[in-house]
């Protein structure tokens, strides 16, 4: 079977949705809260493109970005991750785990000095 560019863009773009929304079943089971929140699927959709954008190729860093999306909407587009996110010399997907670290350090000393 041959299939046009055009054809194997839409079956991309349906393949890209199918994977986010598996993600999105994982995050509303681990947070039942979310599954009334309307935003989510659409939210979620902008986020994984936001990855692809970005050049973020492992499954690990881009289902953690759809997490964090999902508990922080819009975080990727606050100026001071932006511009880390966006920013040469290292790639995407590291910068987003040191993010990641920096943020897990803050939260966990924050939760000793109580």
């Amino acid at each position: 079977m041959q299939l046009t560019d055009k054809q194997w863009a839409l079956l991309k773009v349906y393949e890209d949705r199918n994977y986010v929304d598996f993600i999105r079943g994982h995050i509303v089971r681990d947070y039942p809260a979310l599954a009334d929140d309307p935003t989510l699927r659409e939210r979620l959709n902008t986020a994984y493109g936001r990855t692809k954008e970005l050049g973020f190729t492992y499954d690990r860093q881009i289902v953690q970005f759809l997490y964090f999306e999902a508990i922080a909407p819009g975080f990727y587009t606050k100026p001071a991750i932006a511009r880390w996110l966006g920013k040469t010399g290292m790639p995407s997907e590291q910068r987003f785990d040191m993010a990641m670290d920096v943020a897990r350090a803050k939260l966990r000393d924050k939760k000793e000095n109580r």
